[in-house]
């Protein structure tokens, strides 16, 4: 297995990744999207960490899952921090 974390982590303080996760919890905020959809695919690595960190699931109740990924609210948490972020980077 190829490791595909860079060395600061994958929550470092780059303005294009920081985007690419703002994106996925928002979307899965907004609007819960199959697993196995084209976004899935498109942002399956972003997604990977974010469900490793909690920040995003499948299930909805004790033992019960569905085919939506969905925010946490530990995602919401961190969504929140990476709007504050994002605006401090890019100047806002």
């Amino acid at each position: 297995m190829t490791p595909t974390e860079s060395s600061d982590g994958p929550f470092d303080e780059n303005l294009e990744q920081m985007i690419a996760f703002w994106i996925v919890l928002d979307k899965a905020h907004r609007e819960p999207f199959k697993v196995k959809s084209n976004f899935a695919r498109q942002a399956a690595w972003h997604i990977g960490v974010c469900a490793c960190k909690g920040m995003l699931t499948l299930e909805v109740a004790e033992d019960m899952f569905t085919n939506h990924w969905q925010i946490t609210l530990d995602g919401i948490d961190f969504k929140e921090s990476l709007d504050e972020s994002i605006s401090e980077l890019s100047g806002g």
